[in-house]
């Protein structure tokens, strides 16, 4: 990447890592997923920049963003994308995000539909209410799951890169190693707010008023979006479309680069010109 700056904004006394391409070009804002951090997109933001300025966030217990007691819920995610819009005047940026990103892309979007110029979603946790079992309401994680980001976290970073190269052959080499790091990086006190598995997709999927994309892989492979349930949001989203790629689990990103990258590119072409007085 020819250029990375580096930066903060603080809300309400929480420091929120961001990372930017800069240039007057169109924004992009990239929105990780679980466990990652804003550099995972790796290889992304290196082709996009050469037309967009790409700005990549490290949500709240990511990377090197903070967390207070407000916790790292949807809700306050939603808050800190809105503040780093405004505090760095991006004028209608374009939101993509992957798993738990993709959800808060959705969520941002519906919460500002006059700000947001398009967004992609890869693969949301957004599920049917059959596979969700919920506890009074909020679904937590169990105690084994939570053990395993903490022992991840404390895990060298080679044999975390090992771990990943065993689960993931398909993946590029250029991967493993920031994914390790992200691991290292999170602090798994997040898990006590972050409950994406409940989050009201029915409620938010109509309100979307911008135009869009949901990626989907292969259930087989371990993605979320099952070809029944893309069909439920393809009919509530009017202005989105579902793009499938076959042979990619939950990291769609990862597992086909290439027909994301060129699904991505035709998405943000279709878009038309972009104005910097957001006109």
């Amino acid at each position: 990447m020819p250029q990375l700056y580096y930066g903060s904004i603080m809300r309400e006394g929480v420091r929120i890592q961001y990372y930017r391409t800069g240039g007057e070009k169109p924004p992009l804002i990239l929105l990780h997923g679980l466990s990652d951090n804003a550099l995972m997109w790796n290889r992304l933001p290196m082709l996009l920049e050469v037309e967009y300025d790409v700005v990549m966030m490290d949500a709240r217990g990511h990377g090197l963003s903070g967390l207070d007691e407000l916790g790292a819920g949807l809700d306050v995610q939603a808050d800190d994308v809105a503040a780093l819009i405004q505090q760095l005047n991006l004028v209608k940026p374009v939101l993509i995000g992957h798993s738990m990103g993709a959800a808060l892309a959705g969520l941002v979007a519906a919460r500002l539909p006059k700000v947001i110029r398009g967004v992609i979603m890869i693969d949301p946790p957004w599920r049917d209410e059959a596979e969700i079992f919920p506890s009074n309401g909020k679904e937590r994680l169990d105690e084994a799951t939570r053990a395993g980001f903490w022992k991840a976290k404390e895990t060298d970073l080679q044999t975390l890169m090992a771990r990943a190269k065993v689960e993931n052959p398909g993946w590029d080499e250029s991967e493993f190693s920031q994914w390790a790091k992200a691991r290292q990086q999170f602090n798994p006190e997040a898990l006590n707010s972050v409950m994406i598995r409940v989050f009201p997709w029915k409620e938010i999927a109509p309100r979307l008023a911008c135009s869009g994309l949901l990626i989907t892989g292969d259930p087989e492979y371990g993605a979320i979006i099952t070809p029944a349930l893309a069909g439920i949001i393809e009919r509530l989203w009017k202005k989105g479309k579902v793009i499938h790629v076959p042979r990619a689990g939950h990291n769609i990103h990862r597992d086909q680069f290439a027909f994301v990258m060129q699904a991505v590119s035709t998405f943000l072409r279709s878009l038309g010109r972009w104005s910097p007085k957001g006109k």
